[in-house]
C-alpha cells in the first residue's frame, strides 16, 4: 500500500513532469477500458515465444480457451499523434488477474497502430504520455520503481520506433527529482 501511495505521488508530482495526456500504473483498475481484437492480442502473445509459453501455460491451469489472447488484454485510445491517425494502449486486464503480464510491481504494456503494429513494448510500474513531442509522436515515460527511488526513463520517437532519450531518478518519500539513473546496486 505504501508503494501505491508513493508511486501516486511521483505520478502526479508537478516536479516529475508537466500534466500529462495519459498516465496508467500497474494497480489501476482497468474496469471499463475497451477489448482488443483477436488480432492484436494474438500480435502481441506471438511477438515474444516466452511470453507465449507463460500465456498458453496459464490458460491451461485455469482452464482457459485456448489460443484465445483477447481475455488477457485491454485498451484505451492513446493521443500520440497531431495526425488522425489511431493508437492503442494495451496492457493485461487488472481482473482478472493474469500473472504472466505482471511483475512484482510492474506491469506489461504495448502501443499499437491502427494498422496493428506495435510501436512499443515495455514493463514498467507506471506509463504516461507526455506533452512534449518529437517527429510528430508524443513522448512517452516509463516509471521504474524500487529501493526508495523511481527512474523516470523519457522516450521519443525516432526512426520509426520510441527511443530513451532521458532518464531522471526520484526520491519517493522527499519527490525530489535528479538527472540521471543511479545503476542498480
Amino acid at each position: 500500500m505504501m508503494k501505491t501511495v508513493g508511486l501516486l505521488m511521483v505520478l502526479l508530482s508537478g516536479a516529475a513532469l508537466a500534466q500529462p495526456i495519459f498516465a496508467t500504473y500497474t494497480e489501476e483498475q482497468t474496469t471499463g477500458w475497451s477489448a482488443v481484437s483477436q488480432t492484436v492480442a494474438g500480435m502481441i502473445v506471438r511477438s515474444d515465444a516466452d511470453l507465449k509459453a507463460q500465456a498458453d501455460e496459464e490458460m491451461a491451469e485455469k482452464n482457459l480457451r485456448a489460443g484465445d489472447y483477447r481475455q488477457f488484454f485491454v485498451s484505451r485510445k492513446l493521443p500520440l499523434s497531431a495526425g488522425r491517425k489511431a493508437f492503442l494502449f494495451v496492457r493485461p486486464k487488472s481482473s482478472p488477474y493474469f500473472r504472466t503480464f505482471y511483475g512484482a510491481h510492474i506491469f506489461c504494456h504495448w502501443i499499437v497502430d491502427d494498422r496493428n503494429n506495435m510501436l512499443y513494448a515495455g514493463s514498467s510500474d507506471a506509463f504516461q504520455v507526455l506533452g512534449s513531442s518529437r517527429n510528430g509522436m508524443k513522448d512517452i515515460q516509463e516509471a521504474q520503481c524500487h529501493g526508495g527511488k523511481c527512474y523516470l526513463v523519457k522516450l521519443s520517437f525516432k526512426a520509426g520506433k520510441y527511443q530513451e532519450t532521458s532518464c531522471a531518478t526520484q526520491d519517493i518519500d522527499s519527490g525530489k527529482v535528479s538527472q540521471g539513473c543511479e545503476p542498480d546496486k
